[in-house]
């Protein structure tokens, strides 16, 4: 969907610029028609598309994908994240240049670090894995049990390690949200794993 550059503005400031590829979004719906064609004629003629509702499976996947089209909900999104750690010293979101962000461009502090899997960077720059594994846990679970807005697309390529084994995190544009049923479900799920209650 995007390309990211580096770059560093007039103002003196390094950022990373990431630029809706053109014509993407075209090439997109056709693929989304296609995909939805496909999976109402499965539905009609398949096991697997009578078993499964593959027509809403699209449509969701649709919906996700069409969210990280618009860099203004993205950068929202960043936000979000920023005002909810804003305080928390084991997690960074970087800032957003809302003066160089636009539905197609999104402009954000540069932030570097070891990568979060590269055990060997880790290890050469002296950084506790335990202490990093333990602010990652920190983060999903403030994350679910605490504000219900969570990162959806937590490879190890949106986290870099900072020398203090924190954790900064980039790429916001899949987010979901949890109501507190569900936040006060996996919570119970969470006791019950403590507890070893399969029940």
């Amino acid at each position: 969907i995007g390309q990211v550059y580096a770059v560093r503005l007039w103002t003196g400031e390094d950022v990373v610029v990431k630029v809706v590829r053109p014509g993407t979004e075209i090439i997109f719906e056709q693929d989304i028609e296609i995909l939805t064609d496909m999976a109402a004629w499965a539905a009609q003629h398949t096991a697997l598309g009578k078993l499964y509702n593959l027509p809403v499976l699209i449509e969701e996947f649709a919906h996700t994908i069409r969210a990280e089209f618009d860099y203004i909900s993205e950068a929202r999104n960043v936000e979000s994240f920023a005002r909810n750690f804003e305080t928390d010293p084991s997690i960074y979101i970087p800032k957003i240049f809302w003066d160089q962000t636009t539905r197609h461009v999104i402009t954000l502090e540069r932030v570097a670090g070891v990568k979060i899997n590269d055990l060997a960077g880790l290890d050469a720059a002296g950084i506790d894995r335990r202490e990093v594994a333990e602010n990652l846990m920190h983060f999903a679970l403030r994350q679910i049990f605490e504000f219900g807005l969570y990162h959806a697309d937590p490879h190890a390529g949106n986290f870099f390690v900072q020398p203090d084994a924190s954790l900064a995190v980039i790429d916001f544009g899949m987010v979901g949200r949890l109501n507190q049923h569900l936040k006060r479900t996996f919570l119970g799920v969470a006791l019950a794993i403590e507890r070893k209650d399969t029940d």
